[in-house]
């Protein structure tokens, strides 16, 4: 395995500042330098084992559903942020990064009943205030924002409001929280050749078409990679890695799971994510005894 290294000095003076000869020194790492995380639910608020489970080893995060706009706006009109608004709290208090995930999910199958109904005047209105509510209430304390989540694959905003729309939540979503990366989130872009809707080429293609797009030019853009493996292909996800890394924007692993029995395999994921200069990487998992099992 490959592994990253640096030499470091270590002096041991009195407080005077003399140095002290024969010192034992003994160094423990609280906390890891390379971010590695794992999604939470609502459940971790009240049972103290979840709690202790993870906050022992992550500094990451992201809520499975809690933060989605199907739990904050289940009826329309009527908004509730108050299990989110926990969360945020409790990974405040144990010093744990959010991601937000997510503003917009553009898969039909996850839209409430209301939304489905809307006429396309009233489904822009609606998400024009689904963008502002979320992100300015959130505004400056996530680490990152999927603004639209899986809009390769799907195309539900787009059926509604036309081909840029995906641009113009961007567009909207920097004009709301620009100082938080903004982040096309998406799935098989490095874990399978096969899949021509989201090939590291497609993604780029996508990136640039929101990048281009009236106003988006200094967009804080990053690169999301949900990572849901079968068996990783460590060859074609490194190639692929390289592609991406050509748009110059940061390039997270978001969701990662492997099925099957996972441990060397997200050993060996983890170190060649970490090798790549140009990028960081965050398995955001969700909670239990599996060590990298998501939910989109």
């Amino acid at each position: 395995m490959q592994t990253r290294k640096e030499k470091v000095r270590i002096q041991a003076i009195d407080e005077q500042g003399n140095p002290l000869s024969n010192a034992t020194i003994s160094i423990k790492q609280n906390k890891l330098r390379f971010p590695f995380g794992c999604a939470i639910n609502k459940n971790i608020l009240s049972n103290t084992a979840y709690q202790d489970w993870f906050t022992s080893r992550f500094g990451v995060t992201a809520f499975e559903d809690e933060m989605k706009w199907y739990s904050t706006e289940a009826t329309r009109g009527q908004v509730d942020y108050s299990v989110p608004d926990a969360m945020m709290a409790f990974a405040k208090q144990h010093n744990i990064a959010v991601r937000g995930h997510n503003v917009i999910w553009d898969d039909p199958k996850y839209q409430s009943g209301w939304v489905n109904s809307l006429s396309p005047s009233d489904f822009r209105t609606a998400v024009q205030a689904r963008v502002g509510s979320v992100m300015t209430r959130y505004r400056g304390r996530l680490i990152a924002w999927d603004v639209v989540n899986e809009n390769m694959h799907f195309s539900f905003v787009e059926s509604k409001l036309g081909q840029n729309a995906s641009s113009v939540i961007y567009n909207s979503a920097g004009k709301t929280d620009g100082l938080t990366t903004l982040f096309l989130n998406e799935y098989d872009t490095i874990e399978k050749s096969g899949d021509g809707a989201a090939s590291p080429a497609k993604y780029l293609q996508k990136l640039k078409e929101i990048q281009s797009f009236p106003g988006n030019a200094n967009l804080r853009m990053g690169i999301g990679l949900e990572s849901h493996f079968t068996v990783p292909n460590l060859p074609y996800m490194r190639a692929s890695l390289d592609t991406l890394a050509s748009a110059n924007v940061p390039i997270w692993l978001t969701e990662v799971d492997v099925q099957g029995n996972p441990a060397q395999q997200v050993r060996d994921l983890r170190c060649k994510n970490y090798n790549l200069p140009s990028y960081r990487a965050s398995s955001n998992c969700s909670g239990g005894v599996r060590l990298l099992s998501c939910r989109r």
